[in-house]
């Protein structure tokens, strides 16, 4: 399928290209800058508004359905509709949502004010990666894995951020932190071209529901993908901890390896976008989850540095292709970038965060190194899985078409 993607006429000047790729990256690393606020706030939280544990648990558990589940729903809309604020809107709620658990009055208001932040950020991914896929021309995968490092980066320095500012500060402190989130909010108005779409070309559906049933198989084979991917790191990220203290390592050795597989994670998604772009996606896709298994079982059966050594080489691997199905799903519905993201980036992903309930449940009661032998297998039939991917590398199926210079330089001021 080719598509173009045009630019509404009569709407004024955008800025270039590059620039609003930036500030998209700068947006999602601002945006999930907020997203492990409330895990750092809970011990401080459950002190002030007496909260038990199950309740505390509760509030991580609607902050990932909120911010997970309902990402195709604002991708739909964002791609169904002209609607230009929807990543904007998003990143403000999301921040606002995080930013006011400091000043929450009541249990009640911090379930309200997590789900803001749920669908802030459900409303915020799916329209910015969109647009990273639209403005990216023949480098996506490239440039949606540094779009996604920047999160990542996010996500590693928000919970230090919250904590530092709650210790030194206080908590009702932490509602300022919202200031810098409002700012880029405003700027993606101002520099992203959100009036530019993907318009079909004559004789090809543009509908949903058709280019869903067209590619429902290839859709479901990646969803099956980075749910695999995502079952793997959550339990990784669950259970390393006490995998280390069950060997007498200090508390701080378990959130050092955690630390090392995901920074390793994030360098290892960067080398895959540029990848993929240079032979392919499918190919970089197989060699990332055949390599994942056994690098992830070397770190569990070794001990000392050694396991320190594997998990990072196992998270580059498994990170690898972070960017990629997020890309290939865009590709299989061109038309609708933003509902694709929303499906890889949300459903998937929250549908393998849930799995790690019962597995640790499991964890406790045959011990930890059997239940992550065996998770440490799933990637290797997601390696298998991948051969029957399309392998096609469509960078070119997207093209973009600036507005004529007449349409954006009058100076009527219309």
């Amino acid at each position: 399928m080719t598509v173009d993607i045009t630019h509404r006429p009569g709407s004024r000047a955008l800025a270039p290209v590059s620039g609003a790729l930036a500030w998209l990256m700068v947006a999602h690393f601002t945006n999930d800058l907020y997203n492990n606020f409330l895990p750092a706030l809970l011990p401080i939280l459950a002190d002030v508004h007496g909260m038990s544990l199950s309740r505390a648990g509760l509030l991580i558990s609607i902050s990932t359905l909120t911010g997970s589940m309902f990402q195709p729903v604002f991708g739909y809309i964002a791609d169904a509709t002209r609607l230009r604020v929807v990543a904007s809107v998003g990143l403000a709620c999301a921040a606002l949502g995080s930013a006011l658990l400091g000043v929450a009055p009541s249990y009640l208001w911090l379930v309200l004010v997590t789900v803001m932040h749920g669908f802030g950020t459900a409303a915020f991914h799916p329209q910015s990666a969109g647009f990273v896929h639209l403005l990216s021309g023949e480098r996506k995968g490239t440039r949606m894995a540094v779009y996604i490092m920047a999160g990542q980066s996010g996500q590693a320095l928000g919970p230090m951020l919250a904590a530092f500012v709650a210790v030194r500060a206080g908590l009702p402190w932490v509602a300022l932190t919202v200031v810098p989130a409002l700012l880029v909010s405003l700027a993606l108005v101002r520099v992203v071209p959100w009036h530019w779409r993907v318009a079909q070309q004559p004789g090809m559906s543009a509908g949903l529901r058709d280019a869903l049933r067209q590619n429902l198989g290839g859709l479901a084979r990646l969803m099956a993908l980075i749910m695999t991917r995502a079952t793997l790191l959550h339990i990784m990220l669950a259970l390393l901890p006490f995998m280390y203290r069950n060997r007498g390592a200090p508390a701080t050795e378990g959130a050092t390896a955690i630390a090392v597989m995901i920074f390793a994670g994030a360098l290892g998604g960067m080398v895959g976008g540029y990848l993929s772009d240079r032979y392919g996606r499918r190919r970089v896709l197989f060699i990332s989850f055949a390599l994942a298994s056994p690098l992830f079982l070397a770190a569990i059966l070794s001990s000392g540095p050694a396991t320190m050594v594997f998990l990072a080489l196992g998270g580059a691997a498994l990170l690898g292709s972070s960017s990629l199905v997020t890309v290939e799903a865009q590709s299989l519905l061109p038309a609708h970038a933003s509902m694709a993201a929303g499906l890889m980036l949300g459903v998937s992903m929250g549908v393998g965060g849930l799995l790690v309930g019962p597995v640790s449940a499991l964890a406790q009661a045959v011990g930890i190194i059997p239940v992550l032998t065996v998770v440490s297998l799933l990637p290797l039939p997601g390696s298998i899985l991948t051969l029957t991917l399309a392998g096609t590398n469509p960078g070119q199926a997207l093209r973009l078409t600036p507005p004529q210079a007449a349409s954006v330089h009058r100076r009527d001021g219309n």
